[in-house]
């Protein structure tokens, strides 16, 4: 995982009898601008070292625009490129191709119910040098806790995607999970998941989904086993089943 420095302070509960178990109904979690594609590059190189170019992507209130200054991801600083009011939670360095992917919450009196969104910049030849290509926002009623993620190729193209976890907490350790592909822009995956978490898989390019079985009697401490499910990418927001698999605990 390459991060810039930042890490999430991720607020779960401790597992305890009588939670919920499996796939909750997808809440609203985060809104994507879809397929946004590379600007082009104005004739004129600002001054100044936050330009003032329009930026063809929907953006946070007090967000920049772009960034002239031609500097390698690990020495960016990612509060430069969130909303003024907001703070950086986490960032993660996409190296091919060559981003950061910056998670910001906006403090408030209530820290259960926060603004945060997620924005993704793109390093180009051109002036200005960084640009914004998406904002998944999240609504303060989402309830997350936190933002975890790691960067990885899961779509199987050959460059690197970032899956993130925003945790809800519950009993369940409830999260909803989503992939950012940088390349496209978008989101092209998301699933709300209790009692279980997502990865990259291990062998085949794509998302290993474990998830506790639970059977009548157990408690919520103690699943009898565990299900893998082993996700491939299709394309267009499209995924398969490759593999299943169930193992007693231990």
């Amino acid at each position: 995982m390459r991060r810039l420095g930042v890490l999430a302070a991720i607020a779960l509960a401790a597992s305890a009898c009588g939670g919920t178990t499996g796939d909750r109904s997808p809440s609203a979690i985060g809104a994507s601008t879809s397929n946004v594609s590379s600007p082009a590059s104005p004739a004129a190189v600002p001054s100044s070292p936050i330009s003032p170019v329009a930026s063809p992507v929907a953006l946070p209130p007090g967000a920049p625009e772009s960034l002239t200054a031609a500097v390698a991801p690990a020495d960016l600083d990612p509060a430069r490129l969130i909303p003024r009011r907001a703070d950086v939670e986490d960032a993660w360095i996409v190296e091919e191709p060559e981003a950061v992917v910056i998670a910001y919450i906006v403090p408030g009196d209530d820290p259960f119910r926060a603004d945060r969104g997620t924005l993704v910049w793109r390093r180009y030849d051109g002036a200005p040098a960084w640009r914004p290509v998406a904002w998944f926002p999240t609504s303060a009623d989402a309830g997350v806790l936190g933002v975890d993620g790691i960067v990885a190729d899961v779509t199987g193209d050959g460059l690197e995607d970032v899956l993130l976890g925003a945790f809800t907490g519950g009993s369940g350790a409830c999260a909803r999970w989503s992939v950012i592909d940088v390349e496209a822009a978008d989101e092209v995956f998301g699933r709300d998941l209790c009692d279980g978490r997502i990865d990259p898989s291990g062998g085949r390019v794509g998302l290993s989904i474990e998830q506790a079985v639970y059977r009548v009697g157990d408690p919520h401490c103690c699943p009898s086993a565990f299900k893998t499910t082993v996700l491939v990418y299709e394309g267009d927001g499209a995924w398969t089943v490759a593999s299943k698999d169930v193992r007693d605990a231990a």
